[in-house]
């Protein structure tokens, strides 16, 4: 048998990526029978190259399985539920707040003489205000997230590693901060930025503008957001890896029309991310996305077939090993992989049909359609609407979307040093966000824009598989596709 170092290692990668699937569906029973079988194809065939590596893939499986087990069913204030406590906790994350209220994330939680992993998603009031870092101490009765018909509240919250909720507790500040230091001036900073966006815009450019730099959908009206969500173009305003990667690759696109070479733009679209990173606050989601962002800005630039493959499964089974419970219950990561996926490898097989657009639309076309394709059976599972606008609207808005973030970005620093000297540039990003809006309002009054459609996950499956089949065909067409004279 054949098998190179770095196929066996993206088996490997791959066959850890299944074991986490499982893990929410078989028991200890079945991974011990399934050890013992592996193990013992391992030792019976230890000569037969084929068999090691089917063992040892089976092996690399179960312990993914294990690995999900491990913090899915990891909570230790399951015997607190509808108990009230007393408990000093530390604020583990950025406040998040709404238009009436707070929501904390509470950790480091001491109940009597316990320290806690699990966490606690605490409801307060508008004021006062609370920040990163700060000690509080707070009593409460301590609730289990529910389990709704169509959303499961528990498995949402579970992937951050809250296992209860506490709803209006009594909550005090306590001496001394002891959050990251540098997370702390991270949000400093970006809190300080927000402020320049919302001196230097109007509603609702302001709101839009914090939410395609930072992420921050919060503030923005929801009558927006519906909007965005009958065309299909919720996702300029969500941190996700596509979304950064498009963006990011946008502006390195037009650097290079303004004449910057290749590899200029490319530094520049990879710190163009970093800084999107640390500015909305370097979450776990969303450096996972920025690292989602870089793989699909390396395969853009050195070949977007086979080349990227491992780097971006060791990133996917890298992700998981840190936080398993993201394959099933985090939406942003689904999207984001499936939308790389889309752009990486589906992308080849449809742009000979376009060479006959200019280049830079072309870049975006293909990414719109390979995305929208790749993304699709996802969006249907989950919100069951489905967009028919999609594709125009997002055709008409993407060319705008990076360049109004350039110059929002640039003005929000230059606005550090003075508000009215960002005046100039923050105008030129106001006219592409109003133009932006009004295309996406105008498509969203269209009739029967967005169409109520729902699928199950079997569903997803056929259609990811048909998709691979489609992949398959086109790679061993192209392999056993002759010569042409000038490559004899």
């Amino acid at each position: 048998m054949s098998l190179s170092k770095s196929k066996a290692f993206l088996i490997f990668c791959l066959a850890f990526i299944l074991g986490v699937f499982l893990g929410r569906f078989i028991n200890h029973f079945i991974m011990a029978f399934a050890a013992m079988f592996f193990i013992g194809l391992i030792t019976i065939g230890w000569k037969n190259k084929l068999a090691v590596v089917i063992g040892l893939a089976g092996v690399v499986a179960l312990l993914g399985s294990l690995r999900f087990q491990a913090t899915y069913h990891q909570n230790d204030l399951a015997p607190f539920y509808g108990l009230e406590v007393l408990a000093t906790s530390l604020i583990m994350e950025e406040p998040d707040v709404r238009t009436d209220k707070v929501y904390l994330t509470l950790g480091q939680i001491i109940i009597g003489d316990r320290e806690l992993t699990s966490k606690v998603l605490a409801t307060v009031p508008l004021f006062p205000e609370y920040q990163y870092g700060q000690k509080v101490v707070f009593s409460a009765k301590l609730e289990e997230p529910k389990e709704f018909p169509d959303f499961n509240y528990k498995n949402y919250l579970s992937r951050f590693g809250i296992d209860a909720v506490a709803y209006y507790p009594k909550v005090e500040s306590a001496d001394g901060n002891s959050g990251n230091p540098i997370k702390y001036y991270i949000l400093k900073f970006k809190q300080r930025f927000v402020e320049n966006l919302n001196h230097l815009l109007p509603e609702p450019q302001a709101s839009f503008m914090g939410g395609l730099l930072l992420g921050a959908k919060r503030a923005i009206p929801q009558t927006l957001l519906d909007q965005f969500s009958a065309t299909g173009t919720s996702h300029i305003v969500a941190v996700s890896g596509y979304n950064i990667s498009i963006i990011a690759a946008g502006i390195g696109w037009l650097l290079q029309w303004l004449g910057l070479r290749k590899r200029i733009s490319f530094a520049l679209s990879v710190i163009a991310i970093i800084a999107f990173v640390f500015m909305t606050g370097a979450s776990a989601s969303v450096i996972r996305a920025g690292v989602m962002g870089v793989l699909l800005l390396i395969a853009l630039n050195i070949g977007r077939l086979y080349a990227i493959t491992n780097a971006l499964v060791f990133s996917a089974a890298v992700m998981l090993a840190f936080n398993p419970q993201i394959l099933h219950f985090d939406i942003g990561f689904q999207l984001s992989f499936a939308a790389v996926l889309g752009l990486i490898y589906f992308s080849p097989l449809i742009e000979p049909y376009f060479l006959w657009m200019p280049k830079l639309l072309r870049n975006y076309l293909l990414a719109t359609l390979a995305a929208q394709i790749f993304t699709l059976p996802i969006l249907l599972y989950y919100f069951g609407s489905l967009s028919i606008v999609a594709v125009p609207v997002n055709l008409l808005v993407m060319l705008a979307v990076p360049v109004a973030m350039l110059f929002g970005f640039l003005a929000g620093f230059v606005g550090f040093v003075g508000l009215k000297l960002a005046w100039p540039l923050m105008a030129i990003s106001w006219l592409l966000l109003t133009y932006i809006l009004k295309v996406v309002g105008l498509f969203a009054s269209i009739p029967y824009a967005s169409l109520g459609l729902n699928i199950n996950i079997y569903s997803v499956l056929v259609y990811y598989l048909i998709l691979a089949g489609i992949f398959v065909w086109y790679y061993k067409l192209w392999t056993l596709r002759p010569k042409t004279s000038s490559n004899i």
